[in-house]
């Protein structure tokens, strides 16, 4: 295990030094629009662990993972299953990208996990930030990037955890503490609730997405309620559970002063 371990770190390291390398020879020549990153554009989906099998699972070889198809998901939700035992849902955020090499390259703070690999339907990597969150960046083949269709506009994924975090808020109304969506670079909320909080399971210990409405009432229509909605401080938002268990969050932010 410690040699696997040795020679996965050493190919993630050779591909971030040679996208750097690739990125500082085309300086001069490239278009700096090119280098932006934007999350809420370029979110693909939330990959959830489950031990359950699900509907039109498909087997991705390279990992020994089965997986659903997130783009047929109305909210982007990928479920994956493996063979091994379960370990909890340790979920992960994935983004569109041009290049794997030149966005790991660009970003700042990322841990390589996996180096590239064909999963299918796009080449993909897997990495982690540096506050523990799991960040897949996808690249499809020229003029093949998911076309979803989603009605939704992205606006962040919520995690579980129990330890403190930098500058975290408290929300009375459900007696949780979050940080700051908009700091984080890929739109991660952490979420840590107080021993007497009033939300109950799934909210309480799964991952959740969230996306921007302008009517709660009418986005929520045919999904069951978790949380009514209530004010969080920056907006409205209230949470539902889909047909297949995942949990989503719609926020009608305020208008700004």
């Amino acid at each position: 295990m410690p040699i696997f371990r040795v020679v996965v770190a050493s190919m993630c390291l050779a591909v971030i030094s040679s996208a750097a390398a690739a990125l500082a020879a085309e300086k001069d020549k490239a278009d700096p629009s090119a280098a932006s990153f934007d999350p809420v554009e370029q979110f693909e989906h939330i990959g959830i662990w489950t031990p359950d099998k699900q509907p039109e699972e498909r087997f991705v070889a390279a990992t020994k993972v089965w997986v659903t198809d997130f783009q047929k998901h109305p909210y982007g939700v990928e479920w994956l299953r493996s063979d091994r035992p379960f370990k909890g849902s340790n979920p992960h955020i994935a983004f569109r990208v041009e290049s794997i090499e030149q966005a790991a390259a660009a970003a700042k703070g990322l841990k390589c996990v996996s180096q590239p690999f064909d999963a299918g339907i796009a080449r993909v990597a897997f990495f982690q930030t540096a506050d523990g969150v799991s960040v897949e960046f996808m690249e499809y083949p020229q003029g093949s990037a998911n076309q979803s269709g989603r009605k939704f506009q992205f606006d962040h994924i919520g995690l579980i955890t129990t330890e403190k975090k930098p500058n975290e808020t408290f929300v009375a109304a459900t007696k949780v503490w979050v940080t700051d969506i908009a700091a984080h670079p890929y739109r991660v909320e952490w979420l840590r609730f107080e021993p007497d909080t009033p939300v109950k399971s799934p909210v309480r210990d799964q991952p959740h997405v969230a996306f921007r409405v302008d009517s709660i009432a009418a986005a929520a229509q045919g999904l069951k309620v978790l949380i009514e909605p209530f004010d969080a401080g920056i907006a409205k938002v209230g949470f539902y559970q889909t047909a297949d268990g995942a949990v989503v969050e719609f926020m009608e932010y305020y208008p700004k002063q």
